[in-house]
């Protein structure tokens, strides 16, 4: 999942929350409790995205070739 799936997931999500709260499905009080949820699983999520890519980022930049130079060349 990338950022972008992950924004809209929760926009969906805190969508549907403040419709409930606004329809009188739900308190107020839970509604914001699951907002507050929806935002600390967006953060982790953003995260755990950020690290991977900037892992994916170190590990491409640091291949190194190993040379032998007391290796014979072919020609």
């Amino acid at each position: 999942m990338n950022l972008d799936d992950a924004l809209q997931l929760f926009l969906r999500r805190v969508e549907v929350i403040v419709s409930m709260e606004m329809g009188d499905k739900i308190p107020t009080r839970e509604a914001y409790k699951e907002i507050k949820d929806e935002v600390r699983k967006l953060k982790k999520l953003k995260k755990q995205i950020h690290h991977e890519t900037s892992a994916a980022a170190h590990a491409a930049t640091t291949n190194v070739v190993q040379l032998d130079w007391d290796e014979k060349l072919p020609f």
